[in-house]
């Protein structure tokens, strides 16, 4: 018998590669997307149970809570409130540091409005100057997190203040409702996802500076794509129970799937 050799002829192996690499680009990005919404889903936790510890840890050290220790401040600014509170809280996240201390107001030296030191943008991506945090300047820590707060004053018997956090630090998109998320010190010694009602934070009221009650929202108004940052302000609440505000699906991949 005579020996023969099995194989396949070049336009075989061709058409096979073509099969396989349009079905590696159909799926490809599908794949990349689930990937990098795990990603941030997973730090979205992470930072939420971080801040809840040091919101306990600085109850222990100190009796009182964050949000009444900030009302206890003799108020003279924002700033002033910003300047003696913040660092308080800073100290339990290790590495702490300032970055930018830009702040609401900020000018450069020609007297324009100056915008925070790295981009930050809308979940529509319409970028910011600045954020509704910006009453302290810009905090970064060992894990790579960017932290700013609210610095208006909180009345005695309020949750407060406000802290916005970019869970993966200068990595992108550094879009709110992304990777930048908002949360509230409650009264109690905890730390609630902006959009979650709480004893003594009940009532709905805007993105506006004055008082810390002006920075509790609710509702799926507040969590979708616009170029307007307060629609972004109570994303945390529907990241947190992984819930589309607005349709059917999770939140992690199917809503921000739909807004990229």
């Amino acid at each position: 018998m005579q020996n023969k050799t099995v194989g396949f002829t070049l336009a075989e192996v061709l058409i096979t590669l073509g099969i396989i690499g349009i079905v590696a680009a159909m799926t490809l990005p599908a794949v990349i997307n689930r990937t990098q919404s795990k990603e941030l889903e997973t730090q979205f936790k992470k930072v939420y149970a971080e801040l809840n510890q040091v919101a306990q840890m600085f109850k222990k050290d100190y009796g009182i809570s964050v949000s009444e220790y900030a009302s206890s401040i003799p108020w003279i600014s924002s700033t002033n409130s910003a300047s003696i509170l913040i660092p308080k809280i800073m100290v339990y996240f290790k590495g702490a540091k300032l970055i930018d201390d830009t702040k609401f107001k900020s000018q450069d030296e020609e007297g324009n409005v100056k915008s925070v030191g790295y981009d930050i943008y809308t979940m529509n991506g319409s970028k910011l100057k600045m954020g509704p945090c910006d009453d302290s300047g810009f905090y970064s820590e060992g894990g790579g997190r960017i932290y700013s707060f609210v610095g208006d004053k909180v009345a005695s018997g309020n949750d407060g203040p406000v802290v916005c956090v970019d869970i993966n630090g200068m990595k992108r998109p550094n879009k709110y409702g992304y990777d930048i998320h908002i949360f509230y010190f409650t009264t109690d010694g905890y730390v609630y996802p902006m959009g979650q009602p709480h004893k003594d934070n009940p009532e709905n009221s805007t993105i506006t500076d004055a008082t810390s009650a002006n920075f509790f929202v609710t509702g799926k108004s507040y969590c979708k794509s616009t170029s307007n940052v307060r629609n972004q302000a109570a994303c945390a609440y529907y990241a947190i129970q992984n819930v589309n505000p607005q349709g059917e699906g999770n939140y992690w991949q199917d809503f921000l799937g739909k807004n990229k």
